[in-house]
């Protein structure tokens, strides 16, 4: 009788929470497969359409490495493959909880912050300038002797 009492309560809170349950086994699936397999060795892993179709970087190329080398706690080698993912988790990580665990004005802000016009445009030039920056020997070279 208690058995059925506690599947029944298990039931429930799995209904509850179904959404939230099957998001985080894949993303536990998905943090798995960086960590055992690493992007640079293996042919399983999405290539850049830009990379492959004109041979240039874009500002995304060098993300999937970067995970796995920052699974593996190696944060230079994973700002060398991609320096913006590598400076934006940190930003990525405060939206994250502010929107999980924060008030309501606090959400507000945040959001209007990231919203906003000039916002959106400094990304937008950010991203430009790393896709041109990023095809450089000079970027290279940078990164590289670090």
């Amino acid at each position: 009788n208690l058995f059925l009492i506690t599947m029944l309560k298990i039931n429930i809170l799995f209904k509850k929470y179904a959404k939230q349950i099957v998001i985080s086994v894949i993303l536990m699936a998905i943090v798995a497969i960086f960590y055992f397999f690493d992007p640079s060795e293996s042919s399983y892993f999405i290539k850049c359409p830009l990379k492959a179709v004109s041979g240039y970087d874009c500002p995304g190329c060098g993300v999937q490495r970067a995970v796995h080398e920052l699974l593996h706690f190696r944060i230079l080698e994973a700002f060398k493959y991609n320096a913006l993912f590598v400076i934006s988790l940190p930003f990525c990580v405060f939206i994250l909880m502010v929107h999980f665990f924060g008030r309501e004005t606090m959400k507000r802000t945040v959001k209007r912050f990231f919203t906003h016009r000039i916002s959106v445009f400094l990304v937008l030039i950010l991203f430009f300038v790393l896709l041109v920056l990023k095809n450089t020997d000079l970027y290279k070279e940078f990164l590289f002797n670090l």
